[in-house]
C-alpha cells in the first residue's frame, strides 16, 4: 500500500513539474510589442509567369533578432482567392497560419510559388498580393508581385503549309517545332520563342525570321527564374536545343534575331552551293554548349552579327562557299571547359573532302585562348580550300600570305565588358580596342549601320566587327 502511495505521490510530483516548466516556457515567449520579426526581403518579385505555367518556388527567410521567443499569432495570404500564390510555412501549405513559433536568435523560411490562371490579355498584368503577420498585436507583410504573360503553348507542332508568327503574346514551345519540306514559317518583329528543355527548331522547309533593331525575334529558353540569386537561367547554356536547317532547306533569313543559350545555335547539313541554303544579318548567336553556327557544304551569306561564347566553336565551316562581313567572332565560354575557337574551317573530315570557299572582310576574330583560328586541310590538293581575310582583327598565329591582307594580329581585343565570374558579356569596343578603324571602307558601305544601328561610315574610318566605336561612349 505505501507502495502505491509512493508511485501516486511521484506522479503528482511530475505533473506539477511539468505544469511548473510548461508556465514558464510560456512565459518566455515575448509579449513586447517592441519584439518583431525581421525578413530577408520586403518584396518577393517574381517577374514574368506564363499563365497556366507556374513558377519556380522561391524563399523567405523569417528572422526572430530577440533574445526571447516569439510566438506569431498569425500568418495570412490577403488575397489568396485571386492572386494565384501558394504558400508553405513550417512544412505545410495554406493560405492562413496561426500560432508559429520562432525561438530567440532563430529563424524560419517559408516558401511561395505562383501559379496565374490564364488572363486573356496581350500584355502583361502584374498580380499582386502580400504575406500578412501578426506578432504582439504588431501588424508586418511582405509584398507579393508576379507579372503574368499569356502565352501560346505548342506542344509537337508540325508547320504544314505557310505560316506566321506574330509579337502578340510569347510562345512556348514543347517537343520541338518542325517546319516540313515546302512550308515557311514567317516570324514578325517582336516574335518571342520560349523553349521547353531540348525543344528545338527543326526546318526541313524554311524559316524567314525578320525582325528590326528595337523588336527583334528572340529564341531562347523556356526558364525564367534564377540557378542562384544572380543568375537568370537565361544567361546558362544547354538550356533548349537549337535551330538546325535539314538538306532540304533552302534560303532562310534571320535579320535582327536574338538566338542565345541552347545546345547550339544554328546547325545547317549539307546542300548544294548552288543555292543559298542561310543568310544571316544583324543577328546574335551567345551562350551555347556546342557550335554557335555550323555550316556544312552549303552557301550561306553572314553580316553584321555577334556570334560569341560557345563550349565548340563559335563558327565551324566544313566546306561550303561563304562570306562573312563586319562580323564579331569571340569565344569567352567559361561555364565548364571549353573545346573549341572562336573560328574552325576545313575542307576534310576523316577522308572524306568538301570543296571550301570563305571570305572574311572586316571581321573581328579573337578569344581567351592564345589561338582562336583552326585551319584542317586535306592532303589532296584537287580539293579546294580557298580563304580570305582582309581588314581584320584575328588572334592567332601571325602568317604571311597573299590570302591575309591589312591583318592586325593581337589577342586585345578590348570588349566593354567581358566577366566570367557572373556570365555577363559586352562585345562592343572600348577606346582602346585594336579593331578600331582597321576596317575597309568599301566593304563597309553594304552595310552602313552597325548591329547597334549606328553610322558606320561617319568617320570614314569604320571598325572591325559587327559594333562601331564612336567617341563619348564610356
Amino acid at each position: 500500500m505505501k507502495k502505491i502511495l509512493s508511485i501516486i505521490q511521484f506522479c503528482f510530483l511530475l505533473t506539477g513539474i511539468c505544469t511548473v516548466l510548461s508556465s514558464c516556457n510560456d512565459e518566455n515567449f515575448s509579449s513586447n510589442p517592441s519584439h518583431i520579426l525581421a525578413f530577408s526581403q520586403d518584396t518577393l518579385s517574381f517577374d514574368t509567369v506564363f499563365t497556366s505555367i507556374g513558377s519556380a518556388t522561391a524563399k523567405i527567410k523569417v528572422y526572430n533578432p530577440n533574445k526571447e521567443a516569439l510566438k506569431i499569432s498569425s500568418i495570412v495570404l490577403a488575397n489568396a482567392a485571386n492572386s494565384g500564390f501558394k504558400v508553405n510555412v513550417d512544412g505545410e501549405k495554406g493560405t492562413q497560419f496561426s500560432d508559429i513559433e520562432i525561438q530567440g536568435k532563430d529563424s524560419m523560411h517559408i516558401f511561395v510559388e505562383v501559379k496565374i490562371n490564364p488572363l486573356d490579355r496581350d500584355n502583361p498584368v502584374l498580380m499582386k498580393d502580400s504575406l500578412v503577420f501578426i506578432t504582439n498585436g504588431v501588424k508586418q507583410d511582405i509584398k507579393l508581385l508576379a507579372c503574368g504573360q499569356d502565352v501560346l503553348i505548342l506542344r509537337g507542332k508540325t508547320i504544314h503549309k505557310d505560316t506566321t508568327f506574330t509579337s502578340r503574346r510569347p510562345i512556348l514551345v514543347y517537343d520541338s517545332l518542325r517546319i516540313n519540306n515546302g512550308a515557311k514559317l514567317q516570324c514578325e518583329a517582336g516574335t518571342r520563342l520560349y523553349f521547353h528543355d531540348k525543344a528545338s527548331v527543326l526546318v526541313h522547309g524554311t524559316i524567314d525570321a525578320q525582325g528590326t533593331l528595337g523588336n527583334p525575334v528572340l529564341f531562347r529558353g523556356a526558364r525564367l527564374d534564377n540557378m542562384f540569386t544572380n543568375l537568370p537561367y537565361n544567361r546558362i547554356p544547354g538550356q533548349w536545343g537549337g535551330i538546325r536547317l535539314y538538306s532540304s532547306s533552302y534560303q532562310n533569313r534571320f535579320d535582327y534575331a536574338d538566338i542565345h543559350s541552347g545546345q547550339y545555335g544554328i546547325r545547317c547539313d549539307s546542300s548544294s552551293v548552288d543555292k543559298e541554303k542561310l543568310r544571316l544579318t544583324n543577328t546574335i548567336l551567345h551562350n551555347v554548349e556546342g557550335d554557335a553556327l555550323s555550316l556544312i557544304s552549303c552557301k550561306a551569306t553572314v553580316a553584321n552579327c555577334q556570334i560569341t561564347n560557345a563550349g565548340d566553336n563559335c563558327v565551324t565551316l566544313l566546306g561550303g562557299d561563304y562570306t562573312f562581313t563586319h562580323c564579331t567572332l569571340a569565344n569567352f565560354f567559361s561555364w565548364n571547359i571549353r573545346n573549341g575557337v572562336a573560328l574552325a574551317f576545313a575542307n576534310k573530315l576523316n577522308s572524306v573532302g568538301y570543296p571550301l570557299k570563305t571570305l572574311f572582310y572586316n571581321c573581328l576574330i579573337t578569344g581567351s585562348s592564345s589561338d582562336e583560328i583552326k585551319g584542317s586541310k586535306s592532303d589532296n590538293t584537287s580539293i579546294a580550300f580557298d580563304y580570305y581575310f582582309s581588314n581584320s582583327l584575328i588572334n592567332s598565329v601571325e602568317e604571311k600570305s597573299e590570302r591575309l591582307v591589312n591583318i592586325t594580329w593581337t589577342k586585345e581585343a578590348n570588349f566593354k565588358n567581358i566577366d566570367k565570374e557572373n556570365y555577363k558579356y559586352d562585345f562592343r569596343p572600348d577606346s582602346l580596342c585594336k579593331a578600331k578603324d582597321i576596317g575597309n571602307l568599301e566593304i563597309a558601305r553594304n552595310y552602313p549601320y552597325d548591329l547597334n544601328g549606328r553610322n558606320r561610315l561617319q568617320d570614314g574610318k569604320p571598325d572591325a566587327g559587327c559594333y562601331e566605336w564612336m567617341p563619348g561612349d564610356k
